[in-house]
């Protein structure tokens, strides 16, 4: 038996309605020989972040029934409800003209490490005795960042750490990563994406810090580098230390750099830049 909710309309009768699934189809029955139009409508969400994370449930951002769903004419909501409430009883009838279909989930900032925002929108026409097909997929509007830093690093090095900077989000500020860090940053992105900048900042020890003309050690060192991200993408930056010992100190650092959805995995070698 299907669980019949209440769906909301601005203007219009309230239906009963019942659950969809995560890929919605719903069409609503065109009374024969109707002056008006009809609509199908699918919702689907595509928030590919394939890393796990413990703050939040990425899953929620999957299933379109967390979603709201809006029917939209002029800027003019006509019906709001969520995406669990919508069945195929949606307006049985629309008059002819020009509508907007938006779907929704999560919380915008700027930056955040346990919340983010899915959206989705298509503009259509519907004509008199007409049946018009409306997909609408929700994509993230934010990239995702996240860092892990070897065990072995604890060996070699008393701090570290990562700064990213670049973002427009970031409003010229920079976003830590700290040793302890575990969690991602969710950043907010332009559509076409952002290049960003990272600055891994290292203290050595003295054990293994490299020595200056004069034979003083230098424990501050910099690695840096930059990458584009786009929406809906994963970057991970993995560092390794990379020691070989000799009279100046031979300490560097090995950096692996995954774009999950991208599914490019690129190792590079750095030199570390003693201060």
């Amino acid at each position: 038996m299907k669980k019949t909710m209440l769906c909301m309309m601005l203007g219009a009768t309230v239906l009963a309605t019942s659950c969809l699934s995560e890929d919605q189809d719903f069409a609503p029955v065109q009374e024969q020989g109707s002056e008006k139009g009809q609509l199908v409508l699918k919702l689907s969400a595509g928030a590919n972040f394939s890393q796990q994370t413990r703050a939040l449930n990425e899953d929620d951002y999957r299933n379109t029934n967390n979603y709201t769903v809006q029917l939209l004419q002029d800027e003019r909501v006509l019906m709001e409800c969520k995406g669990s409430e919508i069945a195929e009883n949606l307006p049985k009838e629309l008059n002819p003209g020009n509508y907007t279909v938006k779907a929704f989930y999560g919380e915008e900032l700027n930056y955040s490490r346990d919340k983010f925002y899915v959206v989705g929108s298509k503009d259509f026409n519907i004509a008199k005795g007409d049946k018009s097909t409306v997909s609408v997929n929700c994509l993230p509007t934010c990239g995702k960042l996240s860092v892990v830093f070897d065990s072995e690093m604890a060996t070699y090095y008393d701090l570290y750490s990562v700064q990213y900077s670049g973002a427009t989000a970031f409003s010229g500020n920079t976003l830590a990563w700290t040793k302890t860090d575990t969690e991602p940053w969710y950043v907010k992105l332009k559509a076409e994406g952002e290049t960003l900048t990272y600055t891994i900042n290292l203290t050595a020890k003295e054990d293994y810090a490299p020595s200056d003309a004069q034979g003083n050690k230098q424990t501050s060192g910099t690695v840096t580098g930059t990458f584009t991200l786009k929406r809906n993408q994963a970057h991970r930056l993995t560092v390794k230390p990379n020691y070989i010992p000799t009279s100046e100190g031979g300490l560097s650092v090995t950096i692996e750099i995954d774009d999950t959805v991208n599914e490019i995995d690129k190792t590079i070698e750095v030199p570390v830049e003693w201060i």
